[in-house]
């Protein structure tokens, strides 16, 4: 099972001030398959990409990449940004972009000639179930999935995050297997509420709301897998890492 580490697990660090290109060589040497870059920990975008792109191809990493923007705006318009970020993804060496929908349901243009204009063939293009009313309900990225494969682009999938559903109430199980078909991309992560009632991810997979190893089971065994969860330090990403691969080696 291929397994991503996403830079939000260094997030403390990040905060710090370090950048996502110290990361690669760290993430390399923990024998991750790849690194998830994230757009926002960017201060300068077009310069920290031609310094990350030769590094992490260096290291043999695979690379994806995480862009916190919608596909279509809270009017439905189709986000006119895309390309720019399709570039950028093109030029870190990715093999997967990742967007939320936005507000698929108030969309009146032509899927198909929008969606068009995208270069869907080089790059896998995946939505997210995020955190909003819209975008991560399970059924807005079912919906907007149906209507681009009925268009004719069945190269667009889902990242099926886990943690979100904590944040938005739906339940996990049924959203796993209502997405399932679509799914090339999960993000593992498992919240909590806090003793204050506030939200939040918690340091390992075995500690939060829910059962992880249940959730994925509805999966597909070929999705990648990101750990998208603040760790304190390389020594813990190891142990959540060799949890992870026990259980793909010995029990799925």
């Amino acid at each position: 099972m291929t397994l991503i580490i996403n830079t939000l697990v260094y997030e403390k660090e990040i905060q710090s001030g370090i950048s996502q290109f110290d990361l690669v060589d760290r993430i390399a040497d923990l024998n991750a398959d790849g690194i998830e870059i994230r757009r926002e920990y960017f201060k300068n975008v077009n310069q920290e990409i031609k310094e990350l792109a030769p590094a992490i191809k260096q290291k043999e990493l695979l690379v994806n990449y995480s862009v916190p923007d919608n596909i279509f705006d809270e009017k439905g318009n189709f986000n006119q940004n895309l390309l720019i970020y399709y570039q950028e993804a093109k030029e870190l060496g990715a093999q997967k972009i990742k967007f939320s929908t936005g507000n698929f349901y108030r969309y009146h243009g032509d899927l198909k000639e929008d969606l068009s204009n995208l270069p869907l063939a080089e790059i896998q293009t995946t939505v997210e179930n995020d955190q909003t009313p819209i975008g991560g309900n399970p059924d807005t990225v079912y919906d907007f999935l149906t209507a681009a494969r009925k268009a004719g682009f069945n190269s667009i999938c889902c990242t099926f995050d886990l943690g979100n559903l904590a944040f938005t109430g739906f339940d996990p199980n049924q959203a796993a297997q209502k997405l399932a078909p679509f799914v090339s991309y999960i993000h593992l992560k498992n919240p909590m509420l806090t003793a204050e009632g506030k939200m939040q991810n918690t340091k390992s997979l075995d500690t939060g709301m829910f059962n992880w190893r249940a959730v994925i089971y509805y999966l597909p065994s070929d999705a990648q897998c990101a750990f998208e969860f603040a760790m304190s330090d390389d020594e813990v990403i190891e142990r959540e890492m060799k949890k992870f691969h026990e259980y793909f080696n010995n029990k799925r």
